[in-house]
């Protein structure tokens, strides 16, 4: 990570910046797009016994969606920096308990194929603005699940059920769990279970986006 920020100077000489979200050249995310993001003010959700707070910055539209899918599926890494500026600037103007932040775990399977965990990235960058102390490792996906996407409320509970578990002394007492995009809260939910399984007191979540209207 500190190489990558060592090289952006020269990176941005040899190609410049396309904005994640217009295609403008200029800047990651110029300041047009970030103007039109929303701030979500939306339900959070009811299914999510296990989080002590639930914090959601923006909209999952526009120019955020599309920025988060170039940073997901194009692998345009670079994007984590200002989709992370803007989760750190939300958490700051909303705290949560916090002793580290640990990024909801990919499994190694789909690791491998996409080559990064997107909510890692996002966490690095929070963990970095904010000099929250910042855990990858312990919290493991034991078993490769369905997308999420694709199921209803009650198979997203029963998707993730038992999926997470912590690997490793016991974590700090007041976790923030980091994600892109929070939907029904199921995936946050079971890994909040597993930290506490594994000795956290309060778990919380702290995600970029949600879509208008999602089931609770």
């Amino acid at each position: 990570m500190l190489l990558a920020r060592l090289l952006d100077p020269l990176l941005s000489l040899l190609l410049p910046d396309r904005c994640a979200g217009c295609g403008r050249l200029g800047a990651l995310l110029c300041d047009e797009c970030r103007h039109r993001l929303v701030v979500y003010d939306g339900d959070l959700p009811r299914i999510a016994d296990q989080l002590t707070g639930v914090r959601i910055a923006y909209v999952f539209e526009g120019p955020l969606r599309h920025a988060l899918h170039q940073l997901k599926y194009h692998r345009k890494r670079r994007v984590a920096r200002p989709l992370g500026a803007l989760m750190a600037a939300h958490l700051r103007a909303n705290p949560l308990p916090c002793d580290a932040l640990i990024p909801v775990p990919l499994h190694p399977e789909r690791l491998k194929e996409r080559g990064f965990n997107q909510a890692e990235l996002l966490a690095r960058e929070v963990a970095a603005a904010t000099g929250a102390p910042l855990i990858v490792g312990p919290l493991v996906r034991l078993r490769a699940t369905k997308q999420q996407a694709l199921l209803d409320v009650a198979g997203r509970i029963e998707n993730v059920a038992d999926a997470f578990m912590w690997k490793g002394p016991a974590p700090p007492a007041r976790i923030v769990l980091v994600d892109d995009v929070l939907t029904t809260g199921a995936t946050v939910n079971a890994c909040a279970a597993a930290l506490r399984a594994g000795g956290a007191r309060e778990v919380s979540a702290l995600a970029l986006a949600r879509s208008r209207g999602r089931a609770p």
